[in-house]
């Protein structure tokens, strides 16, 4: 970690979670969804670690309220809404996407995620991978209003009481839905979509700073094993008792769209706790300056650089894939899709890269120019309050 508070290492899980994603579009992963979860678990832990900064400094609350949203927003939305505009340009002229009209209000609302249970819901590359975006957005938006408005020993409860009720609101999810006769594939992609589903998610990474569990916790290695060892486990029990059986090491018991063995319910939490593991075992003091092989796997300059765009490449890859390399070169099957998947990634990485450096890099610059992560303006920030604990510099 760098004196800025930068750790090179969670660019390179960023990449994991980007490369994650793009193997299950081209169907060369069938766990590849958990690239997503990793993405939700990263993002709790960030933004938690620094609204809980924000929340010790002696500024008014509303400067911080507006200071954190304008950040997020100078950082998240330009790209999102400038990809919505192309979108809506190419339907104006050549009616494509066909389903982008009827989709529109949701996506513009950061809504999209609600649509699952449309009647007549069909899957459009070009936008239907932003449900999580919509997620993301909703957590930015509403979690602020808790934790800064609420005394710390609150917030800590309550991100603990949500952490326990989450998997037991995945279960009431999932009876309602398959009350109302859904089953399969749809209905764990509605439970899969629901804003509710998720939150253990970023609260589970969003509770290393609260607690300051990058101090408390001495043996992050041994949480880390036996956070991996039940991942395995649970995968394996589910591989074995599922009827239909793929290729275990494209499967590792953990397929999307599964609904069998109450897969929803616990699916989520085990990664959820395993991904908080592997944060806290590259952001722990007890960790810090020791180069073991993990921590140089992941500030590998490759996976770096990859992780440092990703935000770009999860919006671009599912249309770069479905109508460039599926619709020209149509690979069908695993060892047909393995070989474009480099070719793919490059392709990906490289329009995430012009998109950073000559579209979303003047907007990063605006919002470091009008709120300074260090505080307000270009000052000497307040000293921060004593009876707050602060997180590592996650900035």
């Amino acid at each position: 970690m760098s004196g800025s508070g930068y750790i090179k290492s969670l660019d390179g899980l960023r990449a994991m979670a980007i490369l994650l994603v793009l193997s299950l579009h081209t169907g060369v992963l069938h766990f590849g969804w958990i690239g997503v979860q990793l993405f939700f678990v990263l993002s709790g832990f960030l933004i938690t670690g620094i609204l809980w900064k924000e929340k010790a400094r002696e500024e008014p609350t509303w400067y911080k309220f507006r200071k954190f949203w304008v950040r997020r927003a100078l950082r998240i939305l330009p790209l999102y809404y400038g990809y919505l505009v192309v979108l809506g340009i190419t339907y104006l002229l050549f009616h494509f996407p066909d389903t982008y009209r009827t989709y529109m209000p949701w996506l513009l609302t950061y809504t999209y995620n609600f649509t699952r249970t449309l009647p007549e819901w069909t899957v459009d590359p070009s936008f239907a991978h932003l449900w999580s975006l919509a997620i993301e957005e909703q957590f930015y938006l509403f979690f602020p209003l808790i934790l800064f408005l609420a005394p710390p020993k609150v917030v800590m409860g309550f991100m603990i009481a949500v952490i326990v009720l989450t998997p037991v609101s995945r279960f009431l999810i999932g009876q309602h839905y398959i009350d109302l006769g859904f089953k399969g594939e749809t209905l764990a992609t509605i439970i899969y979509w629901n804003s509710f589903s998720h939150v253990d998610a970023f609260f589970i990474g969003g509770l290393i700073p609260v607690l300051s569990l990058d101090k408390r916790i001495k043996k992050p290695w041994t949480l880390l094993s036996c956070c991996l060892a039940l991942v395995l486990a649970a995968g394996a029990l589910n591989y074995i008792n599922h009827p239909d059986h793929s290729f275990y090491l494209v499967d590792l018991g953990f397929a999307f769209g599964q609904t069998t063995n109450y897969a929803y319910v616990w699916h989520y939490t085990v990664l959820n706790l395993l991904f908080a593991a592997t944060i806290l075992l590259l952001v722990s003091v007890h960790t810090q300056g020791q180069p073991f092989a993990l921590r140089r796997f992941w500030e590998n300059k490759w996976l770096v650089n990859i992780g440092k765009v990703s935000y770009g490449m999860y919006i671009y890859h599912w249309m770069i894939w479905y109508y460039l390399f599926e619709g020209v070169f149509k690979p069908v099957g695993v060892k047909w899709r393995l070989p474009f998947f480099i070719p793919y990634v490059i392709l990906v990485y490289i329009v995430a890269f012009l998109s950073f450096k000559y579209f979303e890099s003047f907007f990063i610059r605006l919002k470091d120019r009008w709120y300074p992560a260090g505080g307000k303006g270009r000052k000497k920030p307040p000293e921060p309050n004593p009876n707050l604990k602060t997180p590592l510099e996650y900035e």
